[in-house]
């Protein structure tokens, strides 16, 4: 079972990628479902019953941090993430080879420098015992999960790095 994308070629989707892309979309959808009952839930009892949930805003922060990471490798893997393309057009197929894998190192130096930095944290909040204000939910496994998901990417991008050394220029 393969499937293909569409970036700057075709790519055939090894079956880590296709298991990676289910399990981090199951869980990015189940945490978006999660933030929003809670926000209904949360909004329904503070105009109706003057009695918003108790925790909630702690809840959301949680949830979209995980949210947020959960996507970050799925948009590595899709090769999504924002860019401004004002040259592109002008340049050789041999200069835009070039500059997919400067971009490319360059998105796996910057990212693995933040996991690394990240997992340095995630260990002092760990050790600290470090939890939220109300709920006292502890922070450090939010944490190694964004800290997880920032080396994923980084292995993700770094792969991609090598298919993009690997390809020849078009044309």
């Amino acid at each position: 079972m393969s499937e293909t994308v569409e970036n700057h070629e075709r790519v055939t989707l090894t079956r880590w990628e296709l298991g990676l892309d289910k399990a981090l979309g199951l869980l990015a959808a189940s945490v978006l479902m999660l933030l929003m009952i809670i926000t209904f839930i949360d909004v329904l009892g503070r105009y109706l019953f003057s009695a918003p949930l108790p925790g909630a805003f702690e809840l959301t922060e949680i949830m979209m941090a995980m949210l947020i990471f959960a996507g970050l490798p799925l948009v590595s893997r899709a090769n999504q993430h924002v860019s401004v393309n004002l040259i592109v057009g002008i340049l050789s197929p041999k200069i835009l080879h070039l500059q997919r894998l400067i971009t490319q190192a360059i998105m796996a130096v910057v990212l693995a420098v933040m996991a690394w930095r990240m997992w340095i944290k995630a260990a002092e909040m760990l050790e600290q015992g470090d939890e939220t204000a109300y709920l006292l939910l502890p922070i450090a496994p939010v944490a190694f999960f964004m800290t997880l998901m920032m080396a994923f990417s980084t292995l993700i991008i770094a792969i991609q790095f090598v298919r993009i050394y690997r390809t020849k220029e078009k044309q």
